[in-house]
């Protein structure tokens, strides 16, 4: 059987065809589906995802940011610390520096050591703790006088049954040369002579003065003549600023007990009874 084409068979058929490539590359009316080509996305999504990514650089650099501020911050805090602690250590040496007067630790506030001692003079012997001090048995000489002479100057003021006690020239214990040992104090050297000659010697330690208080010797006590009256010692012509226990001696000291009846100003000293 022969098909008859005829020219409105032709015409038709070119139609449909034509409809077909149309509807092909209109692709249905789906998005992204015509002429098989992807459309790019909308400009919202695009402006959506430049924000996003803006958004996360931003985070990150504020993040990094952050991080080398803090860092700055800890170094700096750091470097201040450093700086404080140096300064500190700076003036604590110094004020060290000052309070340190030839080995003797001074108060700034009280002027004095622990032991309320006033700065020895320069060039004089700082004080020996007891406590620290280590007995050898190297031996040494030092010459020791005991001596009460100034109350026959005072003796109107003697304690009438105490008169008898003092010698004529007021000699309790006459100039002599006597051994010592290493580390032993003026205190060490009084006690045994005293005891050694059967001479009387009374003490009390004072704690505060951390050094040992002459109370008596030959039963001639403070007070005995009168309200400034009681012991001193001076070393080398020198009246120690602190207790006898607390100075240590050294090969060929002169020590000399004296016997005082006006707080020392009578014997060439000041404020330096019973040490």
């Amino acid at each position: 059987m022969k098909l008859k084409v005829t020219k409105n068979n032709v015409i038709a058929t070119i139609v449909i065809i034509a409809i077909l490539v149309a509807a092909f590359w209109n692709g249905g009316g789906v998005t992204g589906l015509q002429g098989w080509n992807i459309s790019p996305p909308a400009s919202d999504e695009i402006i959506k995802a430049d924000e996003k990514t803006n958004v996360t650089d931003s985070i990150r650099i504020n993040s990094d940011y952050d991080d080398d501020l803090n860092n700055s911050v800890l170094d700096a805090k750091e470097e201040n610390k450093s700086e404080m602690l140096e300064i500190s250590k700076e003036e604590n040496s110094i004020e060290k520096a000052e309070d340190e007067l030839q080995g003797m630790v001074i108060d700034s506030v009280t002027g004095k050591d622990k032991y309320l001692t006033d700065p020895v003079p320069e060039g004089k012997p700082i004080p020996m703790e007891p406590q620290d001090s280590i007995i050898g048995d190297v031996e040494y000489t030092c010459t020791l006088s005991v001596r009460c002479d100034t109350v026959l100057d005072n003796i109107d003021w003697l304690d009438p049954e105490k008169v008898e006690l003092v010698p004529e020239d007021g000699v309790i214990f006459a100039r002599t040369s006597v051994t010592f040992y290493e580390g032993e104090s003026v205190f060490n050297v009084l006690q045994r002579e005293m005891k050694k000659a059967k001479i009387h010697m009374e003490f009390s330690n004072t704690p505060m003065y951390n050094s040992a208080y002459i109370e008596g010797i030959n039963n001639l006590y403070e007070f005995d003549c009168g309200e400034l009256s009681g012991w001193a010692y001076k070393v080398n012509q020198w009246f120690p600023n602190y207790g006898a226990s607390r100075y240590l001696l050294k090969d060929g000291d002169v020590i000399e007990w004296l016997y005082t009846c006006d707080l020392g100003t009578d014997i060439g000293g000041y404020n330096a009874i019973g040490e």
